[in-house]
């Protein structure tokens, strides 16, 4: 998990996003908010707070040149063995 690109892709440097690029993610993701990661594998720091891509996207950046609309914002388990992902949809507005 990158963070670090994550929030240069939300800020006023990533100039070369036009309005309507799309960023979608797939990854490992608390269910809750505050709840614990109960599996070995990722380890907790490389997985996702639940609201955290939502925050980062609509509220992470004030800025009036780099706007995103969050589309999805939803939880699901991985296939096999109950871990849960988000699966996350923006665009650039």
């Amino acid at each position: 998990l990158n963070r670090k690109l994550l929030h240069y892709i939300t800020s006023d440097e990533c100039l070369f996003l036009e309005k309507g690029t799309v960023f979608a993610m797939s990854h490992f993701c608390k269910k809750d908010q505050d709840c614990k990661w109960e599996f070995d594998h990722p380890k907790e720091k490389h997985v996702l707070e639940r609201m955290e891509l939502y925050d980062l996207f609509t509220t992470g950046n004030k800025s009036k040149q780099n706007q995103w609309e969050v589309l999805k914002n939803d939880i699901c388990l991985d296939g096999d063995h109950g871990r849960t992902l988000i699966q996350f949809v923006a665009i650039r507005t």
